[in-house]
């Protein structure tokens, strides 16, 4: 009788050992599985990265009211220029349609309007609109021979800094350059420079 008695706590206490690992299992095998379909759902249910920042960036620019000739300071952009960039070049890779590319092209006529050190004020042409003198060529001519404002030569600067910068990007991603559209931009860039030194 004694020997029976010193064996019962044991099966007991290995019946129960028993089924705590039973639950345990259980347990991990459920909790296992539900941690693999949250893993298997997709990340983003909403707009992805890029979609959000050319978002923000067409409200920005529809609420800032800019003008077409002006130059903004990029401290003024929702998100930094390279990212807004950026996601214009992936928005015209993924482009399905010429809607969507011509889109992506007035975005990124629109994203050099903004330059790096213009200010909080932006810069604008100063120049007469009933003039229809020729057009002068600025890569021969030296800003300093001319009586003109600093704040001009300024914004001259800086349209020619757009101008080239916008030739880049339409270079990298094989758009094709509207040569009127160019020469109109630097014919517009030239009589400017023209009415300013007269």
């Amino acid at each position: 009788m004694t020997a029976f008695e010193d064996t019962t706590p044991f099966v007991l206490a290995l019946l129960i050992t028993f089924t705590a690992l039973v639950f345990i299992s259980i347990w991990n095998n459920y909790s296992s599985i539900k941690v693999e379909k949250e893993v298997s759902k997709p990340k983003n249910d909403g707009p992805s990265r890029t979609r959000e920042l050319l978002l923000r960036f067409t409200k920005f620019y529809n609420d800032l009211d800019a003008h077409d000739n002006y130059l903004y300071d990029t401290k003024l952009l929702p998100d930094p220029k390279q990212h807004i960039i950026h996601a214009l070049y992936v928005g015209y890779d993924e482009s399905e349609n010429d809607e969507d590319r011509k889109a992506i092209k007035i975005g990124l006529e629109t994203i050099v309007q903004f330059q790096d050190l213009i200010g909080d004020e932006p810069l604008k042409p100063d120049i007469d609109e009933q003039s229809e003198d020729m057009p002068i060529d600025l890569e021969n001519q030296d800003l300093e021979n001319h009586d003109i404002s600093d704040e001009q030569k300024k914004y001259l600067d800086f349209k020619n800094k757009r101008i080239k910068e916008l030739e880049t990007h339409f270079s990298h991603l094989k758009i094709e350059i509207d040569d009127n559209n160019l020469s109109d931009e630097q014919d517009m860039l030239n009589s400017e420079k023209r009415n300013i030194s007269e």
